[in-house]
């Protein structure tokens, strides 16, 4: 069973690649989305860097890879959460507050040289005054982009335009090639909050059928619920086109041996490709014969997925926090 006790996101925007490389904004507020349009110079977060003297923006960052399904390469989604204290807000006639900014993602090859550049603008909007400082609140974004194999920077930029402070951040990373037929996982992905789609059509991203909102400081408290999604790929199907897969999830906290083992079964749904969602509560005292606890620190979860009908496996090893 899924639960979920963790903060609140105050606005989500996504950015869709599609094979053409248009990009659009989609808005969870009651807004309508805007028209999707590249802001110029004057509001680049690239441009306006250089020249910015005051207290960058902070924020959070993850990158995932998800191999594309039917070409060579992966949907790369790259997920930024912008706290609603680093940012200056406005009122509006309808007594809300709201900011003003332009999110950006840049894509350089190992060079140096420029691939891709989207951005856009966007909005967080809040209710009351006391909400535009909450350490709790946050808006949540992403941008997909389809990469080939290879070794990529990527730059965000994030520009408010009420107060004119600038962030930007930078990661390498690389996109992975899989052989044919080979056993596979992709990026694991770490969330703040998971519902099921409300339709075929909601707007939201959608991993199958759960709508996944990303935590890119992959941090928890005692009694959250940590949910992790990723795909695997490439598992032997039986007569009936279904595979019969476990994993099994390891959790170990920094300095320790293990702590705690969970194995479960894969759901069999047709077709070699498999999305699968995990959720622990991150409870105070283990059931069994476990002694430990879960208590503040640094913690590794390792995940393997064994394909039982081709006697191969695979491993992912990813670390997260527990605060005070």
């Amino acid at each position: 069973m899924l639960t979920t006790r963790v903060k609140r996101a105050s606005f989500l925007l996504a950015i869709l690649v599609i094979p053409v490389w248009l990009s659009y904004p989609i808005f969870a507020d009651t807004q309508a989305p805007s028209a999707a349009q590249t802001p110029g110079d004057s509001e680049n977060p690239f441009v306006l860097i250089k020249n910015f003297k005051g207290t960058p923006i902070d924020f959070n960052l993850e990158i995932c890879a998800f191999k594309l399904y039917d070409a060579p390469g992966a949907e790369i989604d790259v997920y930024y959460e912008i706290p609603n204290r680093q940012l200056a807000f406005k009122p509006l006639v309808s007594d809300e507050f709201a900011t003003s900014l332009v999110v950006a993602v840049r894509i350089l090859d190992k060079d140096g040289k420029i691939l891709k550049e989207t951005a856009s603008r966007g909005s967080t909007r809040v209710k009351t005054e006391k909400e535009t400082k909450d350490p709790a609140l946050s808006g949540n974004f992403i941008s997909s982009f389809n990469l080939e194999p290879g070794d990529y920077v990527f730059k965000v930029g994030v520009c408010d335009n009420v107060s004119g402070a600038v962030g930007v951040k930078e990661r390498k990373f690389s996109v992975k090639s899989l052989p044919e037929g080979e056993l596979g996982i992709s990026s694991v992905l770490f969330s703040s909050d998971v519902r099921k789609a409300e339709s075929e059509d909601d707007p939201a991203r959608v991993k199958g059928d759960w709508v996944v909102t990303s935590n890119p400081t992959r941090t928890y408290r005692i009694g959250d619920t940590l949910s992790v999604y990723f795909n695997i790929y490439n598992l032997k199907l039986d007569n009936a086109g279904k595979p019969r897969f476990k994993v099994s999830y390891v959790f170990k906290r920094e300095g320790q041996r293990r702590m705690w083992r969970d194995v479960v079964k894969g759901e069999r749904k047709k077709g070699e490709n498999q999305g699968h969602l995990y959720s622990n509560d991150l409870l105070a005292k283990f059931k069994g014969t476990d002694k430990d606890k879960f208590k503040p620190g640094k913690y590794t979860l390792f995940i393997k997925v064994t394909d039982e009908l081709g006697n191969k496996a695979v491993e992912a090893k990813e670390a997260f926090t527990i605060l005070e």
